[in-house]
């Protein structure tokens, strides 16, 4: 082949790999029209559900016909307050509206037990992205959206039915496990909880006679593995108002019950904000003012009142607050520069801005994020969005590694490549930053970045050793054993390694039923409140480190290849069997 026909070839090939990049370039140049692309992306879906569900069909039409469906939107406008519009479209149909006794619009209430009941809204109708992350914001997106709608999906709630005092003193409704004795350990303690109803854990949650704090953690912090807080709110005002038939029974204990409602509402207010949306927010707001409006209760029900504010005050706030001053960013001269690399940026300053980002994710994640394994559903995946956000810089990071030490067309431009990375890991093993730092190894150890023997050949001693203490802390061996120990001794701030959690999350819902002979396994609630709160005791305090937005740009828009484009370019750079000298 001459010179000629190969510069030929050469641009004929970048013309081909332009056209096939072109979309992710026009995403990446255009962050409005991504924005925009990505706000409507919900209503792109629409081909793809008619097709799975058959709309168009004739089968389909038979079964819900223009007259139902017309029936259905009158029954919807009327129980919205849109009589005139409901009337206008009587008379441009021709179609009388036929009277139904329902408070609720029908309409809604079709539409949302559709969404709760059937996985392929979630899953079968969201087309693939090219970047994962616009799918899991898409699936965000759609949830919003069907809020605003009034069509918000409640997950099951399969113990609510019996009323609380219905419950009262059945003692088949609950199981208890004996626990070890010891000298210090009365009759009362030695019974804990195995398994039971909802209506018998809010009776223990608000028992006139025990008290158990850790107790009341546990289930706040897990009871949305079980139940909604619609329901429990439901649950708790029941118990408040003691029938009129067993007032006689509880006269003695009836203000210590409403007084242990109360409480628990305050711990649940000031712990878990978050759980209640606005249609259980305003329930609560109703309670308070007529529930807790007599002299008895006046100045709890301010209190509450005064939480509610103070945290909705709040929702509004950002940022941290510290006393000292962060350290000396370590800035390239040209961090100004629209040239900026991020190669040409200290190590350190780059695990400092890693762990800030890494952090930011990381101290926003909920409980409820880390319940019935939300993060992996189709149908819950919405309700784990600082986890996705978690699962996708950890492969962003790893993935970048990869692509940036195989982007280097000679061997001696790699190993610099791969020594500043090692650099970035020690540093990041030093800020505690053990998620980041886990990321980076596992770019380092692709299978596409670790075949490169001649890149590795690179590295002086001083840096295998590092690499090899770094990996020896993270090793995976007697599941990450060097790890879990190391762990226990350090002091926040600390970002661990997020993806262990998960896997010890999986094992304990795949290996511990959610019901025992029909009640709730309060057991494996307690085991899932012991690694929850261990991954809260890292959300504070923060890093006090100087925010730089130029190098935060850059590492929020790191460029990588997927698996098989590395690998393709991993044996192109230095092929298999190949001497030092055929590659330089």
């Amino acid at each position: 082949m001459s010179q000629n026909q190969k510069k030929t070839t050469s641009k004929n090939d970048n013309k081909i790999d332009d056209r096939q990049n072109w979309f992710k370039k026009v995403m990446k140049n255009n962050p409005d029209i991504r924005n925009l692309r990505e706000r409507v992306f919900p209503l792109s879906r629409t081909e793809s559900f008619a097709r799975i569900f058959g709309a168009g069909q004739e089968e389909t039409k038979q079964k819900l016909n223009d007259d139902i469906i017309l029936q259905l939107i009158m029954q919807h406008l009327m129980a919205v307050g849109f009589r005139k519009t409901k009337t206008i479209l009587e008379e441009e149909t021709g179609i009388k509206y036929q009277p139904h006794y329902v408070r609720d619009s029908r309409l809604q209430n079709l539409v949302r037990v559709a969404i709760k009941n059937v996985d392929l809204v979630w899953d079968q109708t969201i087309k693939e992205q090219e970047n994962q992350l616009d799918q899991q914001t898409g699936n965000i997106d759609l949830v919003g959206h069907l809020r605003s709608l009034g069509l918000e999906v409640e997950d099951d709630d399969d113990y609510d039915l019996t009323s609380i005092w219905d419950d009262e003193g059945e003692k088949k409704n609950i199981i208890y496990t004996e626990k070890t004795e010891n000298k210090n350990t009365t009759k009362e303690e030695m019974k804990e909880i195995e398994a039971a109803s909802l209506n018998k854990l809010v009776e223990i949650l608000t028992h006139e006679k025990q008290r158990n704090v850790l107790y009341t953690k546990t289930f706040l912090m897990t009871y949305q593995s079980f139940t909604s807080p619609r329901t429990l709110l439901t649950k708790l005002t029941q118990r408040f108002h003691i029938p009129k038939e067993m007032e006689e029974i509880y006269k003695d204990k009836k203000t210590i019950i409403q007084l242990r409602v109360c409480n628990v509402l305050k711990f649940w207010i000031t712990d878990y904000f978050e759980d209640f949306n606005s249609k259980v927010l305003t329930e609560l707001q109703d309670f308070i003012d007529n529930s807790l409006n007599s002299e008895k209760f006046n100045k709890i029900g301010s209190t509450l009142s005064l939480i509610i504010k103070r945290k909705m005050e709040q929702k509004n706030k950002k940022g941290h607050i510290f006393y000292d001053p962060p350290p000396e960013p370590k800035l390239p001269k040209t961090i100004f520069s629209p040239k900026l690399n991020l190669f040409d940026v200290d190590p350190e300053e780059i695990a400092r801005q890693i762990t800030l980002i890494e952090y930011n994710i990381y101290e926003k994640i909920k409980p409820s994020e880390l319940l019935k394994l939300a993060w992996s559903s189709p149908k819950l995946r919405h309700r784990s969005p600082n986890v996705i956000q978690m699962i996708h810089r950890f492969n962003l990071i790893s993935g970048w590694v990869a692509t940036a030490i195989l982007k280097g067309e000679r061997v001696k431009e790699r190993g610099k490549s791969l020594r500043w990375f090692i650099s970035i890991a020690s540093h990041c093993r030093k800020l505690n930053n053990f998620n980041g730092l886990m990321a980076i190894l596992s770019g380092l150890g692709s299978s596409a970045v670790h075949r490169l023997k001649h890149t590795f050949d690179e590295l002086p001693e001083k840096f295998f050793e590092e690499l090899d203490d770094l990996e020896t802390d993270l090793s995976s061996e007697k599941s990450f054993a060097n790890y879990r120990t190391l762990i226990k001794e350090i002091k926040p701030p600390c970002i661990p390694y997020f993806a262990l959690y998960l896997t010890d999350l999986t094992f304990i819902e795949d290996g511990n039923p959610d019901v025992i002979e029909g009640l709730i396994n309060f057991q494996k609630r307690r085991l899932i409140y012991d690694l929850i709160f261990g991954i809260q005791i890292y959300q504070k305090p923060p890093y006090n480190f100087q925010s730089i937005h130029q190098i935060l740009r850059l590492l929020q828009n790191l460029e990588t290849l997927d698996e098989s484009e590395l690998y393709t370019l991993s044996l192109k750079v230095e092929p298999r069997k190949c001497l030092r000298s055929e590659i330089d």
